[in-house]
């Protein structure tokens, strides 16, 4: 018989969330959900309490009793890890932002997703999901939405026209791609055409195309689509 702790961690083992990371989440103190996970005790009643607020698409009568499914919206619990379930493909978010601009910014580490994209069929092959910021590739991708991407790990089948998450010690960056008559370069490219109205820049393009060398992109993410957040839900559901 299936015990509280027990169902608890199959619910986080199937968004692909850690302990410690939903400690974070529900702003509990450390220690709340790992002490009894390790020890496979009982879970203080305000504890659930604040889980079931957070998490609220876990069913809390499957939570407190094991019986029906495990979520609210009808996906039945299995063995096999989200992704190989039928029509499930959770992309890990990563917190902090791509800016659509050149402006410097600092880079945390990603080690741990904040928290899991509900992609259905689409974007099976995407690896990573993250917001942008900015306004240079309006109106692709606008200020404050979620794209979904792929890494490439061979630079040389870049595709010119194509979006991509250019990442260097300096910024996060997403840009359309184009050849560079600069050797071993990228030409990254806005879609936002508006131009200077006033000023010595009159008439000129705001967000103008740059040169980047290659070996100067860390990271390189190909841009799938964008998605958005559903906000009754800790899934993330695709437009």
């Amino acid at each position: 018989m299936e015990t509280i702790v027990q169902r608890l961690k199959k619910y986080l083992d199937f968004i692909g969330i850690s302990v410690s990371l939903a400690e974070k989440n529900v702003m509990l103190s450390n220690g709340s959900l790992s002490k009894p996970f390790n020890a496979n005790t009982t879970i203080k009643t305000d504890t659930l309490e604040k889980f079931l607020l957070f998490y609220n698409d876990i069913s809390p009568e499957w939570l407190l009793t094991g019986q029906g499914e495990m979520l609210k919206t009808g996906v039945s619990v299995g063995t096999k890890p989200p992704e190989k379930e039928v029509g499930v493909h959770l992309i890990p978010l990563y917190d902090g932002v791509m800016t659509a601009s050149m402006m410097a910014q600092e880079l945390p580490a990603q080690s741990e997703p904040v928290e899991m994209v509900n992609a259905g069929d689409w974007f099976r092959d995407a690896t990573a999901a993250m917001r942008v910021h900015g306004d240079s590739m309006f109106p692709d991708y606008v200020s404050g939405s979620i794209v979904a991407m792929k890494e490439v790990h061979n630079k040389r089948l870049i595709i010119y026209g194509q979006d991509y998450m250019i990442e260097t010690t300096e910024y996060r960056v997403i840009k359309r791609l184009q050849k560079s008559e600069q050797p071993k370069s990228w030409l990254m490219c806005s879609t936002n055409t508006e131009l200077w109205e006033v000023g010595p820049q009159k008439g000129k393009l705001i967000h103008e195309p740059q040169d980047i060398h290659i070996d100067d992109a860390i990271r390189v993410y190909q841009i799938l689509g964008c998605i958005k957040r559903n906000h009754s839900s800790r899934v993330v559901s695709i437009v």
